[in-house]
């Protein structure tokens, strides 16, 4: 069976100079720790980009979306797999919930600078994106 690389969102929502991580499950321990991640899943067959983020935002926070800009595309070879992701930055309007619980154990605010260490590597890419301020690509 021939495997082919997915396409995926990575959503990175910033609100007053802070950025929000979830703190992953067990389940999805990376490097035999805990990480923290960003909201994003599979882009479905014929979904927009844009759709995609609203959808994503809509299931794991209860949130709509105020606005949101591509500003990266990562290559991401997690867990033996093969994303091309799309990252994105997003506001979106009210608090998030906690609505995966399976999947976060927590959402929190977190200063630019003042970012964990233990990153989950989609959450790590997009985040050095952001930092730059410019649109980048890894491989």
């Amino acid at each position: 069976m021939k495997k082919y690389p997915k396409v995926s969102v990575a959503i990175l929502v910033i609100k007053d100079n802070k950025i929000l991580l979830g703190l992953l499950t067990k389940k999805w321990m990376y490097n035999g720790q805990q990480v923290y991640g960003v909201p994003g899943r599979d882009i479905r067959f014929a979904e927009k980009i844009g759709d995609t983020v609203r959808r994503n935002i809509k299931e794991e926070f209860g949130c709509g979306i105020k606005k949101y800009k591509i500003i990266s595309v990562n290559a991401n070879y997690a867990f033996g797999n093969h994303y091309i992701g799309i990252g994105v930055t997003a506001e979106i309007d009210g608090g998030p919930k906690l609505l995966i619980p399976e999947d976060w154990e927590k959402w929190e605010w977190f200063d630019k600078d003042k970012i964990p260490q233990n990153l989950f590597p989609a959450a790590e890419y997009l985040i050095k994106s952001y930092k730059k301020n410019k649109f980048t690509v890894s491989e």
